[in-house]
């Protein structure tokens, strides 16, 4: 099924000159059960009428939309995208049609989700220590014993290689993630680490938690060689360094995310230009707002940034982008993510 469906999505990205989204993010509620030092979430969003029927009912067909239109991937996130009760029956529903699904998450839920989360074709679980006191000061919560109980129960129903790590890396915990890629390596985890970014949302701000000069080197460092150590496990793109130096997006490395990864909210709406700034919503069906003249606007400014954009790292974005904006780097991501390179 999937293998068939990836297949007639290509045909349909072909014809169309490669001018379709490619991916949704689907934030399924904006709720959050960690306070994470570095994350706005932690506190109850805006769009959490979640368990209306009329909900239920439009979320699926928007499912049936991407499917329709040929978008291979569906994220599900959040705030803690298990908030939401009806994630997992969005997950199954997904995972019918063929798409690849992935989900990250906190951890606290996915034993009680055991099996919802089982159909995931990645599920990323955020870990950035095994250090019980560290990881309560990071994340705000001392959650990590019941994080790895629930993971291993969880890892009883999925094959290796298709759970993921999710570390948020600075200098604080920088020591701590030779113990999480031996973690990984004795489980057939991936792991993913990735620099700590400021998440921005409009009219909301956060402290500046980001790598600034020497800092982004040494963390570059230390990852390639936790790299070369565990190749079989340890997968992060080494060109988003480079992109990190240089600020972020610019001219010189645009952001593709009102063309190629479609935000939808817990509602069902559709947000552009992205996740985390709203130019323009709609209920509508999806061909018709992509192909509106208020969508097409917000796509032809994507080279432009907006004000809210300067300085934006968010690690989404940046891969959807990067595959965009160089047919070399889209290969180079590709055997990144395949842990080849």
């Amino acid at each position: 099924m999937k293998y068939s469906y990836i297949a007639k999505s290509a045909v349909k990205h072909l014809l169309s000159g490669f001018k379709l989204p490619y991916m949704v993010m689907f934030e399924t509620t904006l709720m959050c059960n960690m306070f994470c030092e570095y994350c706005i979430f932690g506190e109850e969003g805006k769009f959490n009428d979640l368990g209306t029927r009329a909900v239920r009912e439009r979320i699926f067909r928007r499912i049936d939309e991407f499917a329709e239109m040929g978008l291979f991937a569906l994220s599900f996130s959040g705030g803690e995208p298990l908030l939401n009760p009806h994630t997992c029956d969005y997950i199954a529903y997904a995972a019918d049609k063929g798409m690849w699904t992935s989900m990250p998450t906190n951890g606290l839920l996915i034993k009680k989700y055991a099996d919802g989360v089982a159909r995931l074709d990645m599920l990323e679980v955020s870990i950035d220590s095994l250090n019980p006191q560290r990881f309560a000061k990071r994340r705000g919560l001392d959650g990590l014993p019941r994080i790895l109980e629930n993971l291993e129960f969880v890892l009883t129903k999925r094959k290796p290689f298709t759970t993921q790590i999710n570390a948020a890396v600075n200098l604080e915990n920088l020591a701590d993630l030779p113990e999480l890629a031996e973690f990984c390596r004795e489980r057939d985890l991936v792991m993913h680490p990735e620099a700590v970014h400021n998440v921005m949302r409009q009219g909301e701000l956060l402290p500046d938690m980001e790598l600034h000069g020497a800092e982004i080197d040494q963390v570059e460092r230390a990852l390639r060689g936790l790299r070369a150590a565990y190749p079989k496990n340890v997968r992060f793109y080494t060109h988003y360094y480079e992109f990190y130096r240089n600020g972020g997006f610019g001219p010189k490395f645009p952001c593709r995310h009102p063309s190629k990864l479609i935000s939808m909210k817990p509602d069902g709406a559709l947000h552009f230009p992205c996740a985390f700034a709203t130019l323009y919503q709609s209920q509508a069906p999806l061909r018709e707002i992509f192909a509106s003249e208020a969508v097409q606007k917000i796509i032809a400014q994507e080279a432009t940034l907006w004000d809210f954009c300067n300085g934006c790292k968010i690690g989404c974005p940046y891969e959807v982008s990067a595959f965009t904006n160089s047919p070399m780097l889209a290969v180079k991501s590709g055997l990144n993510f395949l842990r080849i390179t």
